[in-house]
């Protein structure tokens, strides 16, 4: 190593271990996707998957009234529109390549999860009442239905979560 002076080289001696300590996790070394904003995003995401919507689909897509968050087939967040950051607090930066559960906790039913989870192995529709948090930790009631969505092939290649927030009980967290 060159360095220019003593300062350089005593602070590469006490970075030294850091330097050489490897990154083992695994998901440092997953793509990360690319971030897709606005309706082109989703537009962008349909063309590259090739999509086959349905026209109601499409007209959902379109609509002002939900927040929709596109996974893959992996469930890793591909998009999400600019009501996912007014219901959730998190921006689509913090959500593009994670999964939608890094928005549950404890408190989040197991049955509403296992009911998904089978659904999406199954590749079928399911509609759950969701309890999520936000990124400051307040809890919300979200009305989730997810779809598969298929390319040309008939492969599904997407699930798009059409997502509303509803009325809050803390009766029912009880």
């Amino acid at each position: 190593m060159n360095f220019c002076g003593p300062y350089d080289k005593k602070l590469a001696e006490q970075y030294q271990p850091v330097l050489h300590t490897p990154i083992a996790a695994g998901w440092e070394f997953r793509q990360k996707p690319l971030l897709l904003a606005g309706s082109a995003g989703w537009r962008s995401l349909a063309k590259l998957q090739d999509w086959a919507l349905t026209a109601s689909v499409r007209h959902e897509l379109l609509s002002d009234k939900w927040t929709i968050v596109i996974t893959d087939q992996h469930q890793i967040i591909q998009y999400v529109n600019p009501h996912f950051e007014k219901m959730t607090g998190y921006s689509n930066y913090e959500a593009i390549g994670r999964r939608p559960s890094f928005l549950q906790s404890e408190e989040t039913s197991k049955l509403s999860r296992l009911r998904i989870r089978q659904a999406i192995e199954q590749q079928k529709s399911v509609s759950e009442l969701m309890l999520n948090f936000r990124k400051d930790q307040t809890p919300y009631w979200c009305q989730v239905t997810i779809r598969p969505i298929s390319n040309r092939q008939k492969e599904v290649v997407n699930y798009i979560a059409f997502e509303q927030e509803v009325p809050f009980d803390e009766s029912s967290l009880s």
